[in-house]
């Protein structure tokens, strides 16, 4: 930390007030996260079209939260007015709150829990040396589909060039300094968060815009200045074990190998209960079969139907969803589990939110040692991520971060799961001594497939995160990248261990180059 950021860590953080723009009723949702904030706000006013009930008075959920509080709670108030009236209903709420910063969220949006505990943060040490006060605080929202699942997001952008514009703004969650409402010209500070702080059901009704009445009159009425903000680094769990570990096997297919791990599962050490739910994603082969088979060494295990439509990721979701466990481990059909890993997963575990162990190629590929993956602590592409090979997850927190998403294919969507629980404010951590034995692909034909998977989503997750901070490769290594695979193609016909490491690489940047122009972005 440095020595502005450690002067700043003794000043309180700045009271908070919340307006919730609510054009249809769907506040209930905003107030009930609003009131389990690590940071509390002062104030909770909703603004909404909806009509009220019958026979007038407040809505059952109004009483239930008023009639609910403790001490200390903010108090929770609900203003209706007509639908055309929302905008300037929501300025005057923010003019009314008795705090020196609102937060504006929209009906239906619900509020991760560190989020307003970063707003005042970022308030409070995001004005960086000029003096300014902080005017503006964004932050980005996480999408989810109606079945809570992940359908995307959107991250402020980290320009340093004009302010936000009032898109901006409807795209994500933001913070005002109340007093800049009726400000004048006054120059202020702007800071974008680079964190998902709200999650946002992307279907919501009604109409968006009229969140962004508050924050349009500052930045139409203030000199705003673009300034850092470095969120502080995610805090440890409770150091709580698991009750129940739900372990997570997708397959396709998988008849020939899946029976070495489920023996693996079976022989785990550790007192920790776990289950084993194999997820049949559309196999045509004996793969039923041999899950059936394991029931003798495999007492709680089940098989989990998930062959509407292929997909590893939809699998994984499927899993969780019938996971009666409160911490999900995932692996592999074709790997093989050490007889170890269960119990270091659930001890590290209890520090974590997401784990990601180690894998070892030594066993069930030997002789390639050159395409041994890299340990999680050795990583240094933007964050951190665990291998969907072997990683495991608190439920809670796969159900916060709205689970694996499932537009990505053949690859990527373990860096995704990583790199976005961290944005949420989660703790991903390594536990190297969780060994999975891993398998490498043997058919050229497989071997260029995956890579060149790997490259389309190396494309998907630019252009998802490079507003986060996540940087493509200098011009200079993808020319010298270019220029060797050029260079080496004798390698082809030279030996079949060159032959495979031509594969390798080409089949990747081959893969760069269609994942961009599928997205649109240059990640070559």
């Amino acid at each position: 930390m440095d020595g502005a950021h450690a002067k700043d860590a003794d000043t309180p953080l700045p009271r908070i007030a919340v307006v919730v723009a609510d054009p249809d009723g769907g506040g209930e949702r905003t107030v009930r996260t609003l009131l389990a904030q690590t940071v509390r706000p002062v104030s909770v006013t909703v603004v909404t079209a909806a009509p009220a009930p019958p026979g007038g008075g407040p809505a059952p959920w109004e009483d239930g939260i008023r009639s609910s509080r403790t001490a200390g709670a903010p108090t929770v108030r609900v203003v209706r007015c007509a639908r055309e009236e929302l905008g300037p209903a929501c300025v005057e709420a923010a003019r009314n709150a008795r705090a020196p910063y609102v937060a504006v969220l929209r009906g239906g949006d619900e509020a991760l829990p560190h989020c307003l505990e970063h707003l005042s943060r970022a308030a409070r040490d995001g004005g960086g040396d000029g003096g300014a006060p902080v005017g503006l605080v964004q932050c980005g929202t996480l999408g989810l589909r109606d079945d809570g699942l992940v359908d995307g997001f959107t991250l402020p952008s980290p320009a340093t060039g004009s302010p936000p514009s009032p898109g901006d703004l409807l795209d994500g969650a933001y913070l005002v300094r109340r007093e800049l409402l009726e400000a004048d010209r006054v120059t202020a500070a702007w800071v974008a968060v680079p964190m998902l702080l709200v999650r946002r059901r992307t279907g919501t009704a009604g109409n968006p815009a009229v969140a962004l009445e508050p924050g349009v009159r500052v930045v139409r009425r203030a000199r705003l200045v673009r300034h850092g903000y470095r969120p502080p680094a995610a805090a440890p769990r409770d150091g709580s074990a698991p009750r129940l570990v739900s372990v997570v096997v997708p397959v396709r297919n998988g008849a020939r190998t899946l029976a070495a791990q489920l023996t693996a599962l079976s022989r785990q050490a550790g007192t920790v209960p776990y289950e084993v739910l194999v997820v049949d994603n559309g196999s045509t082969d004996a793969t039923r079969e041999v899950a059936e088979r394991a029931r003798a060494g495999l007492r709680d295990l089940r098989v989990v139907d998930a062959s509407d439509r292929p997909g590893e990721s939809l699998a994984r979701n499927r899993g969780v969803a019938a996971a009666r466990g409160d911490f999900v481990a995932f692996c592999d059909a074709d790997d093989v589990a050490d007889s170890g890993w269960l119990a270091a997963m659930t001890e590290a575990a209890k520090e974590a939110d997401l784990v990601g162990g180690g894998l070892d190629t030594s066993v069930l590929s030997p002789g390639r040692a050159d395409e041994q993956p890299l340990p999680m602590d050795a990583q240094t592409d933007f964050l951190p991520f665990a291998r969907g090979a072997n990683c495991g997850a608190w439920k809670d927190v796969l159900t916060a971060v709205g689970g694996w998403d499932e537009r990505y294919r053949g690859g990527g969507e373990d860096m995704d799961l990583s790199w976005r629980a961290q944005l949420c404010g989660y703790l991903v951590r390594y536990a190297g001594d969780a060994t999975m034995h891993y398998r490498l692909r043997d058919e050229p034909a497989a071997l260029a497939r995956q890579k060149w998977n790997y490259g389309l989503s190396g494309a998907r997750l630019y252009a998802a995160y490079r507003r986060a901070g996540f940087q493509r490769r200098e011009g200079r290594v993808v020319v010298m990248n270019w220029c060797w695979l050029v260079l080496h193609v004798p390698d082809l016909v030279r030996s079949p261990a060159l032959r495979r490491r031509y594969v390798r690489y080409g089949a990747r940047l081959a893969g760069f180059l269609a994942g961009s122009a599928r997205q649109g972005v240059r990640y070559l």
